[in-house]
């Protein structure tokens, strides 16, 4: 399996990585398809990330897309982030991971929904905290969608 030269840098070298103590949003998930485990943390202020920190136990891919993730959303606005509904959201989400790491095997297109994922349940928490049931039901609804993506994965390359 060939990967690119973007995420063998990010994987060789990935930004971002640890844990924010006390952070304002935490989100785990463990991959459905491969079992990779994906980790994002999140703080978060006057409604921007300030700091999004990332830790993954998994492929090559896997931690490429958390390293990328964490980079693009990295002082923007959670509002900003979160415009627009349901597929259209999440595959603008999972396109800032794809379109930075470049030409991702097939059988590898399941890893970058995890980090989505992951930020999706960390910025639940975000909200459940501030109590903005608006957001909170709109990102349990995102969460749900998000599982059809993983299933890009099962294609073979």
């Amino acid at each position: 399996m060939r990967f690119s030269e973007k995420i063998l840098k990010h994987f060789q070298n990935p930004r971002n990585v640890g844990e924010i103590k006390n952070a304002d949003g935490f989100g785990r998930v463990e991959n459905p398809i491969c079992g990779d485990i994906t980790d994002i943390y999140l703080r978060v202020r006057n409604g921007k990330i300030e700091d999004a920190k990332f830790k993954s136990l998994g492929c090559a891919v896997t931690i490429s897309s958390g390293s990328v993730f964490t980079e693009a959303i990295k002082g923007k606005k959670l509002d900003e982030l979160l415009e627009g509904k349901g597929d259209q959201l999440v595959e603008m989400l999972i396109n800032l991971i794809e379109k930075e790491l470049g030409d991702i095997p097939g059988k590898k297109l399941h890893c970058p929904p995890a980090s989505v994922e992951a930020f999706l349940k960390a910025t639940l928490m975000y909200y459940e905290k501030q109590h903005d049931k608006e957001k909170i039901d709109k990102l349990r609804n995102l969460i749900e969608s998000i599982e059809k993506y993983y299933e890009r994965g099962n294609i073979s390359s």
